[in-house]
């Protein structure tokens, strides 16, 4: 009998078949990727929950060079890289950058509020390795996400650039903005 071969045979398949069929590698464009090198930075790849790339929303209020989406967790994350250079005030003036990003994609109406923090220099240097950074939520243009609300996390480190983490959400209670809170970490 053939039976108790193509069993074992089937068997054996599936052994070196991937355990979590739903995980998948997270594929990443070459100019982010390049991004990441040039400012010094570290990506942290979310391995659980279903994250997928998808194509950042073209816009006209804030250019982003990668996202990933969470339906599991309710939850688009998107990425902006700004390398340090020294020849572009631009990109050494973190407080410029981070103003213009904010008023371009924060909501403009009377009733809107926007909430800042900014962590301790202990706290920007323990979990982020930077120098300077601001955290702030709001309520983003309709042009820019069709999400609620925003977490806008922006980080520097002198010598090396500005990064952006736009957290794009239904729920302010929802529990992956503090799993995925260190989404980046300078090097």
């Amino acid at each position: 009998m053939k039976t108790p071969h193509l069993v074992a045979f089937i068997a054996l398949a599936f052994s070196f078949w991937p355990s979590d069929l739903g995980a998948q590698k997270i594929s990443y464009p070459s100019q982010f990727q390049q991004l990441l090198t040039q400012a010094g930075l570290e990506f942290f790849e979310p391995l659980e929950a279903g994250y997928r790339d998808i194509e950042p929303l073209k816009n006209d209020f804030q250019h982003c060079q990668f996202a990933i989406r969470s339906r599991k967790e309710g939850l688009q994350i998107r990425y902006f890289i700004l390398p340090w250079n020294d020849d572009d005030p631009t990109t050494t003036n973190p407080h410029l950058v981070t103003f213009r990003a904010i008023t371009s994609i924060a909501i403009n109406e009377d009733e809107a509020v926007i909430s800042a923090i900014q962590p301790t220099k202990e706290t920007l240097l323990k979990d982020f390795n930077a120098d300077w950074g601001m955290i702030y939520f709001f309520q983003p243009k309709p042009g820019f996400s069709d999400k609620p609300s925003c977490r806008m996390v922006a980080l520097c480190k002198e010598g090396q650039g500005t990064a952006f983490i736009f957290y794009l959400f239904d729920d302010p209670a929802n529990e992956a903005l503090d799993t995925r809170y260190l989404a980046l970490r300078f090097l």
